[in-house]
């Protein structure tokens, strides 16, 4: 099993390093030691999420989290290295921010793990912690604390932070397995269309979206697209909206849609601030939220499968940037 998790993890690291090169290296703002820099930070953190996506990995990986007295030490630790060492490379390296981030792991973790006797049910405490990862992110606080780890590095950090603090010490059944299955592309390929058929028509009327399809299609830039939607916009964003934030209503509250349209809504409103005059501010937060119960429903469908709302997800973004301006 330890042999299983740690395979996964030098292979998904190296993929993702030469992804990770690839598109940080075509920057020509980025000197040579900057993109070595964003590569060694990120790439070990994206192979540890990739390979926590399999579930014989995971338990083994869980197993060892609530066993060694010593394991929250050394994974906020880890991430904390990861962090700093783009400051360390490039002489840009800031003791303050590094404390701080040092200090939000510690305390999700530290937090989370003395919940795990208590079954997962959103309480007051997760709902802090949520907002303590996520809020920061999503309004782009945390990309100020480097000037080195952007977007990505971002997305990815609070991905693994997240499945670590509630699936590994919090024992959340959160359901984060990332091994595809022909069930979930059948039912994100389902929500794909009952999106589509909802939210394009509502788009196009209210002029959010017109048709904006390409004189030439580039697979190969589809496809890097299509990957960094998933990694990076589909797969934090389900983790937190369906994974924790439905799941966990879903175990407080007694309505059948309750939690659905209460974790929709506050998907759409996350998208608020993406834009500036106010009736496309109303307009994105009404399609997001509708395209939020299409995840949603993915999710359940799939037996709280984060994959297919992951993919559901990556597949509406996608055909959004394909064919679809907004």
């Amino acid at each position: 099993m330890r042999k299983r998790l740690l395979i996964l993890w030098l292979i998904w690291t190296l993929l993702g390093a030469a992804l990770i090169f690839t598109v940080v290296s075509s920057d020509p703002k980025n000197t040579v030691m900057s993109v070595i820099a964003i590569v060694i930070s990120t790439s070990p953190l994206l192979g540890l999420l990739l390979a926590l996506g399999s579930p014989k990995a995971f338990q083994q990986f869980k197993a060892w989290l609530q066993k060694d007295t010593n394991s929250m030490v050394y994974a906020a630790g880890a991430i904390t290295v990861l962090f700093a060492l783009p400051g360390l490379l490039t002489n840009t390296f800031n003791p303050y921010t590094t404390t701080i981030l040092a200090f939000i792991v510690f305390a999700v973790f530290g937090s989370l793990k003395k919940l795990n006797s208590e079954s997962f049910k959103l309480s007051w405490n997760d709902i802090v912690l949520w907002m303590l990862l996520w809020i920061p992110f999503d309004l782009r606080w945390s990309m100020g604390m480097h000037p080195l780890l952007g977007y990505t590095w971002w997305s990815i950090a609070i991905s693994v932070i997240a499945v670590i603090g509630w699936q590994g010490y919090r024992s959340a059944e959160i359901g984060f397995n990332l091994v595809p299955k022909f069930k979930d592309l059948y039912i994100a390929l389902l929500a794909l269309l009952m999106i589509m058929v909802v939210v394009v028509p509502l788009g196009l009327a209210t002029g959010f979206l017109t048709f904006a399809i390409p004189e030439k299609f580039n697979a190969a830039k589809s496809a890097a697209h299509f990957i960094g939607i998933f990694l990076t916009i589909a797969l934090p964003e389900e983790l937190f909206f369906r994974g924790l934030l439905f799941r966990g209503l879903e175990k407080v509250s007694s309505r059948k849609w309750g939690p659905m349209v209460v974790s929709s809504l506050a998907f759409g409103l996350m998208h608020w601030n993406n834009v500036n005059d106010l009736h496309t501010q109303i307009t994105y937060v009404i399609l997001a939220t509708l395209a939020g119960l299409g995840y949603a429903w993915a999710y359940k469908k799939s037996g709280n499968n984060i994959l297919a709302a992951i993919l559901t997800h990556t597949l509406v973004d996608w055909v959004w940037k394909l064919v679809l301006a907004g």
